[in-house]
């Protein structure tokens, strides 16, 4: 377990890294029931034992209260990502806990910590089912914007497609000759 906390954006959010063996940390997490078609269930992610996936879980004030996965290979694996992306899958806040500024705290935290954590990476990357317009809203509330593509690939339907920037463009180096 790697425990990265968050100075300077929130100092309630802290993010940890864990590994299979660190379950316990996380099996109280849950989402409502109509929920677990959008992100699934803690144990479901634990199942899965996918390559190219990072678990984390959000910690406030010492207690791990949500979940998410980093997808590495998203841009192998889905057609809308792109080189420098990482996906953002399964995010959770726990059912006791929604409603109370964590989850757009965490979303807002999350930027820094990706660039800090995956220095080459460009950008997160998630899908959002289109009935769950209270994740559409939160989303775009909090810095991702919709690309415009929707995804067929979703358990529960079509799901739109958000992105958000987590570093500064890649710039072009321009060279300018100036004559006497």
């Amino acid at each position: 377990m790697l425990d990265i906390a968050l100075m300077n954006i929130s100092p309630d959010i802290s993010f940890v890294r864990l590994e299979r063996s660190d379950f316990a940390l996380v099996r109280h997490i849950e989402v409502a029931p109509e929920q677990i078609i959008y992100c699934g269930t803690v144990d479901m992610a634990f199942a899965s034992d996918e390559a190219g996936i990072d678990l984390y879980a959000v910690r406030a004030a010492g207690t791990c209260v949500g979940f998410f996965k980093i997808d590495l290979k998203y841009p192998k694996t889905q057609d809308f990502a792109r080189d420098g992306d990482l996906g953002l899958r399964a995010f959770m806040i726990d059912r006791w806990r929604q409603g109370s500024g964590l989850g757009s705290a965490t979303l807002r935290a999350l930027p820094e910590f990706l660039r800090k954590t995956y220095p080459d990476a460009q950008a997160i990357v998630l899908t959002v089912n289109i009935r769950n317009q209270v994740a559409v809203r939160r989303y775009l509330s909090t810095g991702f914007t919709a690309t415009g593509d929707v995804h067929d690939g979703g358990h529960a339907g079509l799901q739109y497609v958000m992105r958000q920037m987590i570093a500064p463009p890649r710039s072009l180096h321009i060279s300018r000759t100036m004559s006497d």
